[in-house]
């Protein structure tokens, strides 16, 4: 069971939904999650399901995009787990961009989410919110694109104004929105690709304090908390450390005389 409160009631909750969807046939979704709270829900499923692998539990996710950090969860019916789609999620995306481009501010992501907040909307109503640059080169503006629950999707269109900027807002089908994740490479060389060894090149800490980190739970895989030091990492892993941010790891090289691995992480900005 979780320790602290919040995270009790959460679990509950959580177990609740699993409950329903296993009790009346349906799916049933939960409101944005972070990643240390789809661990929870894992935990609250394996309790109704204790025979079933962590992989098999009817449990889904999805955050409006690939790879988004923050995700609705989908509690369903073990018979509807070969029926799923992304198209079922109650997720709206919302484009915010500057009525003029020239006269635009340069809206950064806690703009975005401070302006939408203050119009009534809790945290968890919220997925993530992608900020990029468009427009012709010398007249580009920052636009804004916010996730979230579809019953709030009114509300946020909304907005008018961000800061000193005037705005206009859309919503935009998913399947519409084409967003080209940015990475930093960082390359370093291990003599294996565990993860201790992997984090302390992404995040260039001692293997101590990685260590440290990975005992604490801080590390996810894939989704999934990690506490084993020792477990090798394939390419295309998703690493998330708790702190640091979000790492893939891309590539092991040959091997040099010296018998270490030549390797590649891409940080995620």
């Amino acid at each position: 069971m979780p320790r602290s409160k919040e995270d009790q009631i959460l679990y509950k909750r959580f177990r609740d939904l699993g409950n329903m969807a296993y009790q009346r046939g349906i799916c049933v979704y939960s409101d944005f999650v972070t990643i240390t709270q789809q661990e929870l829900a894992c935990q609250a499923l394996a309790e109704l399901y204790p025979d079933t692998h962590t992989e098999q539990l009817p449990l889904y996710s999805y955050g409006g995009y690939e790879e988004a950090d923050r995700q609705v969860l989908m509690f369903m019916p073990p018979e509807y787990m070969d029926r799923i789609s992304d198209t079922q999620f109650p997720i709206s995306c919302i484009r915010i961009a500057p009525v003029n481009r020239k006269f635009g501010e340069a809206l950064t992501h806690r703009d975005y989410l401070g302006t939408v907040m203050g119009m009534g909307l809790e945290r968890d109503q919220i997925g993530d919110i992608l900020v990029r640059m468009e427009g012709p080169e010398g007249a580009s503006a920052a636009v804004g694109y916010v996730f979230c629950k579809s019953n709030m999707e009114s509300l946020i269109l909304e907005l008018d104004r961000i800061r000193h900027t005037t705005v206009k807002t859309e919503c935009i089908p998913l399947n519409q929105l084409h967003w080209e994740q940015k990475y930093k490479d960082i390359s370093g060389s291990v003599t294996t690709p565990r993860l201790d060894a992997v984090l302390s090149v992404a995040i260039r800490t001692s293997r101590t304090q990685g260590l440290q980190l990975i005992r604490d739970g801080n590390i996810y895989i894939n989704g999934k908390c990690c506490t084993e030091n020792a477990k090798l990492l394939r390419e295309g892993d998703i690493i998330s450390v708790r702190g640091y941010g979000k790492y893939r790891f891309c590539q092991t090289g040959v091997r040099s005389k010296k018998g270490r691995y030549h390797i590649m992480v891409q940080q995620y900005i």
